[in-house]
């Protein structure tokens, strides 16, 4: 958990290629990003977004008889979305710790298309505590499907298809917790990414450009 999970973000954002060769995109219409210590189901620490783009938020807190940590260091874009997080609770004392670090994305099929994901799952515990929680889920709001629904702590990839026009909504979540003594953890690495377009429309989108400032 020592990582930086700025460094991680970035990392994850270069390993996430997109591939393909139609004109489809992320249009976002919300975007709820956050990590948050609970402690006897009382919050000591917390930090959220709802703006688009990147953020990276982090929470902690440290006792005699406890500590956690939440982090997520996250990028939304037209063709991608990739978060990098983790969560853990360590507790000698008999306290209830909660970690978790949560996204919850919602977006617009610019275009019938399939999408493209790829996750890497951890999680473990020790001490009797119970292993960390993960989950990565996307439902068509259109029709109340669960369209991808996967968990840890195996890695994997796919895709799903998506409709124009329709809205999607990505929920992505870790959470340790431990009650009494134990250590839990869980951490995660998730990207989706739409196709680009294809060579000759980025040369046509260069050529119009050209032709914009050539008018001006």
């Amino acid at each position: 958990m020592g990582i930086s999970l700025r460094a991680a973000a970035a990392a994850a954002g270069c390993a996430f290629v997109a591939a393909g060769a139609a004109n489809a995109a992320f249009v976002y219409s919300s975007a709820s990003r956050s990590v948050d210590i609970t402690v006897n189901s009382a919050v000591v620490d917390s930090e959220s977004t709802t703006a688009f783009g990147g953020w990276f938020g982090t929470a902690n807190a440290n006792s005699d008889g406890y500590s956690a940590l939440a982090q997520q260091g996250s990028g939304l874009s037209s063709l991608e979305m990739s978060l990098v997080g983790s969560a853990s609770a360590d507790a000698v004392a008999t306290a209830a710790i909660v970690a978790r670090s949560t996204a919850d994305i919602s977006f617009i099929a610019s275009a019938s298309e399939s999408i493209s994901w790829i996750a890497s799952l951890g999680a473990g515990s020790s001490g009797g505590a119970t292993p960390g929680a993960l989950v990565v889920r996307v439902t068509d709001s259109t029709t109340g499907s669960v369209i991808l629904a996967f968990s840890g702590p195996t890695a994997g990839s796919g895709s799903f298809s998506v409709v124009s026009g329709r809205s999607y909504r990505v929920e992505v979540s870790a959470i340790a917790a431990v009650q009494g003594g134990g250590l839990s953890a869980a951490n995660y690495s998730v990207g989706f990414f739409a196709p680009v377009p294809a060579p000759g429309a980025i040369a046509l989108l260069g050529l119009a450009g050209l032709a914009g400032r050539r008018r001006r």
